[in-house]
């Protein structure tokens, strides 16, 4: 790779910042491409009724939410409230060690919203009322004990959904605004089931003729409440880009034009055809474009280098070990589904290998990168492929029908892997600009019909069975899941922490390639996840090529992973 070495790159730490939670207002309009279906979204997060936002990390849900709170800003109408409920795991200790812990975990989801209505009234400049002031400092007391780990020697449990309506109409008068418009960030709750349902209830809850919330989820693992129905209670909008529609590329190009410095985008002249390229590898996630874009140009967060074939595919290879690395971090954060996940891992295999046979000697208009599996379709790979969803890996499509062959589920298969894997078989010597016909030109009717014994044996069924920790006293295994006393010896069972399991993971379940991880161990005594929590980048930027850009990346990735 050659180094341009006439200039040295700008400031751009907030250029390829990934997080819209780390933007500030102004970068954010200033960086934020809005196209007409972004608008209907903005307008829907803004109006009245619950509304439910899915995507996969890295889609862009952040952004739509902080948009529509600092578009409400200045509504003269609504009152926009932000929450980000990233935290929520950090609780997950206490329903070890407390016979409250749900209902400690119900007044920690209200507080926060208290929180978040007094930062509104800070943003806008306003008087705090008393009322919003006294229940501001219980709450922050609650969220920080709680958040650490430990509960309140004495908790006031009476805070209710109904009584946090009142509240928030009586602060709501205050102002000359007529409704209250919730937008909770990371309201997941993803490797908690009993947090994810208590959550929905509340969410359930707190509605009223001028109050309605909204909420960013991903897709595939959300459970809700049993009352909780999505339609019903709240309309489901998907914010993740299809990378196959034709305003795709064009919406790609807008980003790379308003987020990318003059500097950078000079590089690519005549090589225009590696951005589209990066930009269909990205699948539809802006965060995964961002991150190709910064890889190709940035060899040491300081120097800006020349972008080429090779470094695009070597980003789009680092940026697809990113997806799978998302995929695989379930094994740490829902360890019972330990042999599902590996299971998955021959299941990917599979798929690209079985759209690599297809796409061989097929014309560039003819490859697909679609798999349809035939139903019915067992609860174990269902349950497979709604962690494949989660992670990005596979998008599902509409089903479609072959008569007397079946009904087939349709699922896209992320862009990165198919052209890491060469599924499209293109053969050794393919131009780049042959690769993104493949995949921007592709017919949309073209699929691969299999089955899951196909894919995985027939014995796949068994070889997806919960890992479930034995018996702390006797070592029997458990029966089921939700069994409480031991079957052997009656003793009580209990379960791991799954925060503290995840603080305490080594660094190499972070999607960083074996090099970086070599090389943070060689300079740095950072080991495990929360080494790099309790860093504060002091010890990250001694390995070589960390700049800040990539310091922010790790720790994002550290966050993230003990979080949703």
């Amino acid at each position: 790779m050659n180094t341009s070495n006439e200039h040295e790159a700008p400031d751009l730490l907030g250029v390829f910042e990934e997080r819209a939670e780390y933007l500030t207002k102004k970068a954010l309009y200033t960086w934020t491409v809005t196209t007409k279906r972004d608008q209907l979204l903005l307008k829907k997060l803004k109006g009245p009724g619950a509304k439910l936002l899915t995507g996969p990390r890295g889609s862009g849900k952040s952004t739509m939410l902080k948009r529509a709170y600092y578009d409400l800003l200045t509504n003269q109408t609504a009152l926009g409230v932000y929450v980000n409920y990233s935290r929520s795991l950090a609780l997950e200790p206490l329903f070890h060690k407390t016979g409250n812990a749900a209902q400690l975990f119900r007044q920690w989801v209200l507080a926060k919203i208290i929180e978040g209505v007094a930062e509104t009234f800070s943003d806008l400049d306003e008087t705090v009322p008393h009322s919003l002031s006294t229940a501001l400092e219980s709450s922050r007391e609650l969220i920080e004990a709680l958040e650490a780990g430990r509960a309140l020697e004495q908790t006031d449990l009476s805070r209710t959904p109904s009584l946090l309506i009142r509240l928030l109409s009586d602060w709501l008068s205050t102002l000359d605004r007529n409704r209250v418009v919730l937008l909770f960030d990371d309201a997941a709750h993803a490797f908690s089931l009993e947090q994810q349902r208590d959550f929905f209830e509340i969410f359930r809850e707190l509605r009223s003729r001028n109050i309605s919330a909204k909420a960013a989820i991903y897709p595939g693992i959300t459970s809700y409440s049993p009352n909780f129905h999505v339609g019903h209670e709240a309309e489901l909008l998907e914010i993740w880009y299809e990378p196959d529609s034709e305003a795709y590329l064009g919406f790609m190009w807008e980003i790379f034009k308003k987020r990318i410095p003059d500097v950078l985008r000079t590089e690519f002249e005549d090589r225009e055809d590696l951005v589209d390229l990066v930009a269909l590898a990205a699948n539809g996630l802006p965060r995964g474009f961002l991150n190709m874009l910064s890889d190709m140009l940035l060899m040491d967060d300081a120097n800006i280098a020349k972008p080429t074939r090779s470094s695009a595919m070597s980003a789009i290879a680092d940026h697809a070990e990113t997806v799978r690395g998302v995929y695989t971090s379930l094994s740490s954060k829902l360890p019972r589904f330990r042999h599902f996940i590996e299971v998955g891992k021959e299941l990917e295999s599979s798929i690209t290998s079985t759209l690599q046979t297809y796409n061989r000697n097929k014309p560039l208009p003819k490859k697909a990168v679609t798999v349809a599996i035939a139903e019915p379709v067992s609860l174990e790979l269902e349950r497979i492929l709604n962690f494949f969803q989660y992670a990005g890996l596979l998008r599902k499509k509409p089903s479609v029908s072959r008569g007397v062959k079946g009904v087939f589920q349709r699922y896209d298969v992320h862009n990165a892997i198919v052209v890491t894997e060469n599924s499209l078989s293109l053969g050794k010597s393919y131009s780049v600009a042959e690769l993104v016909d493949s995949l921007s030109k592709r017919d949309a009717h073209a699929f691969v019909r299999t089955r899951a014994s196909s894919l995985l044996g027939s014995d796949y069924i068994d070889r997806c069975v919960l890992d479930l920790p034995p018996c702390d006293s006797c070592q029997a295994p458990r029966v089921k899941e939700e069994q409480r006393f031991c079957m052997n010896c009656g003793a009580e069972l209990s379960d791991a922490s799954v925060y503290q399991e995840l603080i305490n993971a080594s660094i190499d379940e972070l999607p960083l390639t074996d090099r970086r991880l070599s090389s943070i161990k060689s300079h740095t005594s950072i080991r495990k996840i929360q080494d790099i929590l309790a860093d504060d980048d002091l010890s990250i930027r001694k390995v070589p090529y960390v700049g800040e850009i990539w310091a922010r990346r790790i720790r994002t990735y550290a966050e993230e992973f003990v979080s949703v």
